[in-house]
């Protein structure tokens, strides 16, 4: 999927671009649904909290992907995840007002935008879905190809995947403890399935 889509009228809509460390939060789940926001540079996870307190990861955006911009056109109210930023970011805040004004300036593009939006709202979301059932290792895979589609590259005829976050954040990510996406890890490199070194991963079962 391109990163950013070609018949994007919101790309010329004007807004505050806000620079943000890592670690800092966009917006919180709940919060009135005020501005959509569009990631110029940088990776933000979008997160809901489990009952006992801990975090679920939801979402990985990065360059090119628009925050709440799905609940903005359902005309929803409030965020429905809460996003951080995983790195230091660049983003453009767009009031609420300003997207729906170019959603509905153009019957074409108001079709084709909705479309795109639940496209891309629901990749992770079926990876959530397809991975539910699988064991650890699979989990991992299967994680690795969701990231690649979004945030991969192929150079030298190797598929290439370069994360801009620590294994404890990939855990979340897959569903698994810290111990066992390491040991994991550790038995895809041994059978050469992978092969990584910090974050950068090298994909050799994608031919």
């Amino acid at each position: 999927m391109e990163k950013i889509c070609k018949n994007c009228q919101y790309n010329y809509l004007s807004g505050e671009i806000l620079t943000l460390m890592e670690k800092q939060f966009v917006f919180f789940m709940n919060e009135r649904l005020e501005y959509v926001y569009f990631i110029n540079e940088g990776y933000i996870k979008m997160v809901r909290y489990l009952e006992n307190g801990d975090e679920k990861i939801i979402g990985i955006m990065g360059p090119g992907d628009y925050i709440a911009l799905l609940a903005c056109l359902q005309n929803k109210d409030q965020y429905l995840a809460t996003a951080e930023s995983l790195t230091r970011v660049i983003i453009k805040r767009i009031p609420v007002k300003k997207i729906l004004e170019s959603y509905q300036s153009n019957e074409f593009f108001r079709e084709s935008c909705l479309n795109c939006a639940v496209t891309r709202s629901n990749q992770f979301q079926n990876y959530l879905v397809q991975s539910a059932s699988l064991q650890s290792k699979d989990k991992i895979i299967n994680t690795f190809n969701s990231l690649f589609e979004k945030f991969g590259y192929v150079y030298d005829n190797q598929h290439i995947l370069e994360l801009p976050f620590s294994k404890t954040v990939l855990a979340n990510l897959v569903g698994i403890k810290r111990e066992t996406l390491s040991r994991n890890l550790a038995q895809l490199q041994a059978e050469n399935i992978i092969k990584f070194e910090k974050n950068t991963y090298i994909l050799n079962y994608v031919i």
